[in-house]
C-alpha cells in the first residue's frame, strides 16, 4: 500500500509500506490493500502513535501525530496532520517542558471561547508528545 504523511510544512513520507497502524478516533486501524474507502479523524491523543514499516526487514517507525485526518482508499492511505514528532527529531526536553508550562500558565487566564485557547492546548499537546517520544527513545 502507498502511505502519504503530510503536514502543512512538508510531505513527511510518501512511499510503499508493508504495514501501517493508524490511531483513528474510533480505535486503531490496520488497513490492508483493497480496504473500503474511509475518511476519519486522527485520535486526538498525543501518546497514541501511528506506526508503519516499509518492509518486513525494516524496523517500525513510530510517529506522534497532531490533530488531523486519515483517508483510506483502495491501495492508498493519506494522513493529513498539523504536526509530527518523530524519534529522529532533535528534541530539547527542557525547552518542551518550558513551552508546556508557559502554555499551561496562559490557559489559566483564558476561557474555551477565547481565540488563544486552542493554540495553547496545541502547544501543551505537542510538548507532551515531544517529551514522550524523547523519553521513549531514551528508555529503549
Amino acid at each position: 500500500m502507498k502511505l502519504e504523511i503530510i503536514t502543512p510544512e512538508k510531505e513527511y513520507f510518501s512511499g510503499e509500506v508493508e504495514y501501517v497502524d493508524i490511531p483513528g478516533d474510533q480505535g486503531h486501524m490496520g488497513p490492508l490493500p483493497g480496504h473500503a474507502p474511509l475518511v476519519t479523524m486522527i485520535k486526538d491523543e498525543w501518546d497514541d502513535d501511528l506506526i508503519y514499516r516499509v518492509d518486513k526487514n525494516s524496523k517500525s517507525i513510530e510517529l506522534a501525530l497532531g490533530p488531523g485526518y486519515v483517508e483510506i482508499a483502495q491501495d492508498k492511505i493519506s494522513v493529513l496532520t498539523d504536526w509530527i514528532v518523530s524519534e529522529e527529531d532533535d528534541i530539547d526536553v527542557d525547552a518542551a517542558e518550558e513551552a508546556m508550562q508557559r502554555a499551561k500558565d496562559a490557559l489559566e487566564n483564558v476561557t474555551e471561547e477565547d481565540g488563544q485557547y486552542d493554540a495553547l492546548q496545541a502547544v501543551v499537546a505537542r510538548s507532551l508528545a515531544q517529551i514522550s517520544v524523547k523519553t521513549r527513545r531514551k528508555n529503549l
